[in-house]
C-alpha cells in the first residue's frame, strides 16, 4: 500500500513532499446530523459500508440481494456480504479506496475477504469504541482543514458555528426548482412574504448572508442531462403560478430556472462566493431501485445532453450583469472535458485566476484514468498549474483517503511526463505545481 501508484523515484519524491499537506474538500455530501453529534459508530459497516453508494452499486453488479446491501439484515450480514465480493473487485477504483480507507484509518494487516470478516469485525469494532474514531476524531486523523458538508437553504445550519473545520456548503437544487411549500417554509425562515420574484432574490439572499456568516464560500447547482439555459421574460409570470401551488409546464419550469440561477450567480459575485456547477449526470434510471435506496442511491448513469452553449450563455449574461463570480465546472462525462477545461480561457477577471475552471474529474471518473485523462485535457486546453484541485463529493467519513490517492495518481502522472520527455520542467518546478494542486490553490480560494 506505502508504494500505490508510485512506480518511479520522482513520483515516490512528489508525493512525499504532499503526502501531510492538510486537505481542503470545499464539496462533500457528509451527514450534517452526524457532524453535529459527533457520532459514534456503532461497527465497522455504519462508518464503511451503509454511506457509501459506490460499494452499494458494486455489490449489486455482483448480484448481492439489496438485503443485504440496503435491506433489513442485520450490520454483520452486510459486512459479511461485501467481504465475499470484495476479492473479485480488483480493477475497480473501489478496490483502492477501500484498501486505503481501510489500512489508513485501522491499521489492520488482513486480506478482505469471507475469512477474515469475522476477525476483521471484531478488530474494527473494538477500535469504533475509541475517541479518535467519532467523526472529529476521524476528521483530525486525516488532517481536514476545512470541510464543506452540502446544506439546503432552508436547513438548521447554526450548528457550524461552534463546528472547527466545516462550513456550510449551499446546495441550491430547491432554490432552482421551487413549489409551493418550499416557498412557505422560506417566508416562515426569513420573516419575508414571498409574492414575486424579487421577494424571493430578497429572502434568498438574506439566507445566504447567514450562509456565509458560517464560513460558507462554496454553492453548488446539479444540471443535470439534458439543462438548457433559457429565460423568455415571463419569469415573474410562471413564479407567480408556483406561488398559487401549480405546477409549470417544461419551458416554463426551464425559463424559471434559467433566470434563478442567474440571478444567484450575480449574488455570489457580489458576495465573493465561488459557484460550482455539475453537470451531465443522468439520474433517471432505474425507477426500482430508487424506490429501495433513495434518489442518492447510486444507480445514477453519464449523460450525453449537454449544450455548451447554454453555459456560455448564463456565464456571460452573469459577467455582463454583474461581473462574473468565481465557477467550477464538473463534467460528469469525459468526452467533454476538452470542452470545459478551453472555457477557462474563454472568460477573466482581473487578478483572479482561472475565474472559471474545471472541476476534478467527478463521480464515475473519479479514479486513476479518469483523473490522467483529466490532466491529460487540462494541461493542454488550460493551464494545470491553476486548477483548483481535489474534492470528494462524498456521503462517508473515509472517503478523505481520496485525497492521498488524487495525490499519488498526480504525482506519478507528473513523473511519468518527466520520463518520457513530454513536460520540460526541473524539479523544483514540479514540487511548487504539485503543492498548488493538492492545497495550495483551494486554500488561496478561502482565504479571498
Amino acid at each position: 500500500m506505502k508504494e500505490m501508484i508510485l512506480h518511479s523515484d520522482l513520483a515516490k519524491k512528489l508525493y512525499q513532499s504532499v503526502k501531510h499537506l492538510p486537505i481542503i474538500d470545499y464539496h462533500n455530501h457528509l451527514s450534517s446530523e452526524d457532524l453535529k453529534n459527533n457520532r459514534r459508530f456503532e461497527n465497522i459497516t455504519q462508518l464503511w459500508i451503509t454511506p457509501d453508494p459506490y460499494k452499494h452499486r458494486l455489490m449489486r453488479i455482483c448480484g448481492v440481494e439489496e438485503k443485504y446491501i440496503t435491506g433489513n439484515s442485520c450490520d454483520y450480514d452486510k459486512f459479511l456480504a461485501w467481504c465475499k465480493v470484495f476479492p473479485t473487485l480488483v480493477g475497480t477504483p473501489v478496490y483502492d479506496w477501500s484498501l486505503l480507507e481501510f489500512q489508513n484509518v485501522f491499521d489492520i494487516d488482513l486480506p478482505i475477504n469471507q475469512t477474515n470478516a469475522l476477525k476483521i469485525w471484531e478488530l474494527t469494532n473494538e477500535k469504533l469504541q475509541d475517541e479518535e474514531y467519532t467523526v472529529y476524531g476521524l476528521i483530525s486523523r486525516f488532517n481536514v482543514e476545512y470541510s464543506a458538508p452540502c446544506a439546503n437553504i432552508c436547513d438548521d445550519v447554526c450548528f457550524y458555528a461552534s463546528t472547527p473545520n466545516f462550513a456550510p456548503s449551499l446546495r441550491a437544487d430547491d432554490i432552482l426548482s421551487p413549489n409551493k411549500l418550499f416557498i412557505e417554509k422560506l417566508e416562515r425562515i426569513t420573516n419575508i412574504k414571498i409574492s414575486t420574484l424579487n421577494d424571493y432574490y430578497k429572502a434568498i439572499e438574506m439566507r445566504i448572508d447567514y450562509f456565509k456568516s458560517l464560513g460558507c464560500k462554496f454553492c453548488d447547482h446539479a444540471l443535470d442531462n439534458g439543462f438548457r439555459y433559457s429565460k423568455d421574460q415571463k419569469e415573474e409570470d410562471y413564479f407567480k403560478l408556483t406561488v398559487q401551488g401549480n405546477t409549470l409546464k417544461k419551458e416554463q419550469s426551464e425559463a424559471l430556472k434559467s433566470d434563478i440561477l442567474f440571478n444567484l450567480g450575480c449574488i455570489y459575485s457580489k458576495k465573493n462566493l465561488t459557484m460550482l456547477l455539475h453537470v451531465g449526470a443522468l439520474r433517471q434510471t432505474s425507477d426500482r431501485l430508487k424506490s429501495i435506496a433513495g434518489p442518492a442511491g447510486g444507480f445514477a448513469g453519464i449523460g450525453n445532453d449537454f449544450e455548451i452553449a447554454s453555459i456560455t450563455k448564463l456565464l456571460n449574461d452573469i459577467e455582463c450583469k454583474n461581473g462574473l463570480c468565481r465557477t467550477v465546472i464538473f463534467t460528469l462525462n469525459p468526452a467533454y472535458n476538452a470542452i470545459i477545461a478551453t472555457l477557462s480561457g474563454s472568460f477573466s477577471k482581473d487578478g483572479v485566476p482561472s475565474v472559471v475552471s474545471q472541476g476534478p474529474a467527478w463521480w464515475w471518473c473519479d479514479h486513476l484514468e479518469g483523473m490522467r485523462e483529466f490532466f491529460d485535457k487540462y494541461s493542454v486546453y488550460s493551464v494545470l498549474s491553476q486548477f483548483i484541485g481535489m474534492t470528494t463529493d462524498s456521503r462517508s467519513f473515509l472517503s478523505f483517503v481520496r485525497h492521498d490517492y488524487y495525490r499519488r495518481v498526480l504525482c506519478q502522472w507528473l513523473a511519468d511526463k518527466i520520463a518520457s520527455n513530454q513536460f520540460n520542467a526541473d524539479e523544483n518546478q514540479l514540487l511548487t505545481i504539485v503543492k498548488k494542486l493538492s492545497y495550495e490553490n483551494a486554500k488561496k480560494i478561502l482565504e479571498e
